[in-house]
């Protein structure tokens, strides 16, 4: 019971920790989704101003004029020159990769980079129509990310030279766009913060998973003890939450129960009382009867019949009894060896060979001596009257939860469809059974934290089993 609590208590905080993580991760992810394309939005479009900026700066040092003059051939001109040292001041001052100066139909004026002579077809600007048709109207504009022959990301933005319906071209200026490793150290961060943020998320969950599975857990202990019969421990309410209210329920049922067990037990105390004083009565008058037909003895047997159902009577009555009180186990450290040497005596009867027994001589548990005695009595006078060869065995062995112990017979066996009957109160399959010995047995390992298990022996018969706590030797 104790290690399926345990098992119930990790899947219940596996789930409850799984529930919060995935949402969780999927929060943060979408939100640093969201906040990179955010961020790399905002830098590419500040370094598309900045450079918009510079190519109108460029742009109104260049007299159009100068673009007019020149044209292939002119490459040792002053005014040549003059337009190559201005691109160079700005691109210097600026601190971009190119500056160059085309004409509308996109031929070179002058290029920083020195990457198109006078007079050359700027081709790769065709992809910029757009941007430069804008810059036509009077309004810088810079185009989208590209990457260039050496894989770095670049941008341009360009600038008329002249006025509207009076172009002599454009300046246009090129930069790398370096906000990429900005925004890389922006992603180490969100990394950073993300994993931050779900390892306290994480902790958080845990700690919260254990506050509702810790009281979760030994409620369900409590409620278990409650079916086992177990009423004298009050249920502890822990919080004041809805765990807490039931709690509460549930310490008021066991209040309610424990209260109807008393007066079960009383109202069968006292019907078993009731019937003892005449059963007392029968007895005494039957050896008086007895004694009266001692010179009769065909009339003895008649005699014995009625002892036989008077001690019949006694025998149910005190099992009623027994029943009926129950007291609470007192737990002490309980020695199987002579206990069971002591079981083998009391079960002796003719026709049934000794009580085979196999335990260690230093096998101890935790349990009420005198209710583990009557359990075990019950259990090995049962095995005895279902034995065909008059063979009982009473083991001990450590298991992984505590101490096994098993009592065996060689008879017909248990069907399956009785297995759970027998343990219930007045079924009997005997014709004098009483069937309140597999209920008391079940009632004692119950109270001691255990469960009475049945299943075929080996070879044909029954064994009865059940697990107690182990006690360490002193």
């Amino acid at each position: 019971m104790a290690a399926r609590m345990v098992r119930a208590s990790k899947r219940l905080l596996v789930r409850l920790v799984a529930g919060t993580i995935a949402p969780t991760v999927a929060a943060l992810g979408m939100f640093g989704l969201f906040a990179h394309e955010v961020a790399r939005r905002a830098l590419d479009d500040e370094l598309g101003r900045r450079l918009a900026t510079a190519a109108a700066g460029t742009a109104a040092t260049v007299l159009p004029e100068q673009l007019r003059a020149i044209g292939p051939g002119d490459e040792g001109s002053l005014t040549y020159a003059n337009v190559r040292r201005r691109l160079e001041v700005a691109r210097a001052r600026l601190g971009v990769r190119r500056v160059l100066a085309v004409t509308p139909e996109l031929e070179a004026r002058g290029d920083t980079a020195g990457a198109l002579t006078l007079g050359a077809h700027a081709y790769e600007l065709a992809s910029d129509r757009a941007e430069i048709a804008r810059a036509a109207r009077g309004t810088p504009a810079a185009s989208p990310l590209f990457v260039g022959h050496d894989g770095v990301s670049y941008k341009r933005a360009y600038a008329a030279v002249g006025e509207p319906g009076d172009l002599a071209g454009f300046v246009a200026v090129e930069g790398s766009a370096d906000y990429r490793t900005t925004l890389a150290a922006f992603r180490r961060s969100l990394w950073l913060a993300g994993l931050a943020a779900l390892a306290a998320v994480l902790a958080l969950t845990a700690w919260l998973a254990g506050r509702i599975s810790g009281p979760v857990t030994r409620l369900a202990g409590a409620a278990a003890q409650l079916g086992r019969g177990a009423l004298d421990t009050p249920i502890v309410i822990e919080t004041r939450d809805e765990i807490g209210v039931l709690a509460q329920t549930l310490e008021e049922a066991r209040v309610a129960l424990q209260a109807r067990d008393e007066r079960t037990q009383m109202m069968l105390a006292g019907i078993a009382h009731e019937v003892r004083n005449p059963l007392g009565g029968l007895e005494l008058y039957a050896g008086l009867l007895r004694e009266a037909l001692a010179a009769e003895p065909e009339r003895l047997e008649e005699v014995a019949r009625i002892e036989r159902e008077i001690g019949h009577l006694k025998t149910v009555v005190n099992e009623f009894l027994e029943f009926a009180r129950r007291p609470a186990p007192h737990l002490e450290a309980v020695p199987l060896r002579p206990l069971f040497e002591e079981i083998r005596e009391l079960s002796a009867a003719p026709g049934v060979a000794p009580i085979v027994i196999e335990s260690p001589s230093d096998l101890r548990v935790r349990a009420d001596a005198g209710q583990l005695r009557r359990a075990l009595l019950n259990l090995t006078r049962n095995a005895a009257a279902a034995t065909r060869t008059g063979r009982v065995q009473i083991a001990a062995r450590p298991v992984e939860t505590g101490v096994r112990i098993e009592v065996s017979d060689d008879g017909p066996g248990v069907p399956p469809a009785l297995r759970e009957q027998i343990f219930t109160p007045f079924f009997t399959t005997r014709e004098k059974g009483t069937g309140l010995g597999l209920a008391f047995v079940r009632e004692i390992v119950r109270a001691h934290g255990g469960e009475v298990d049945v299943r075929d022996a080996p070879g044909g018969g029954s064994v009865f089993s059940f697990d107690l706590a182990k006690a360490e030797p002193t």
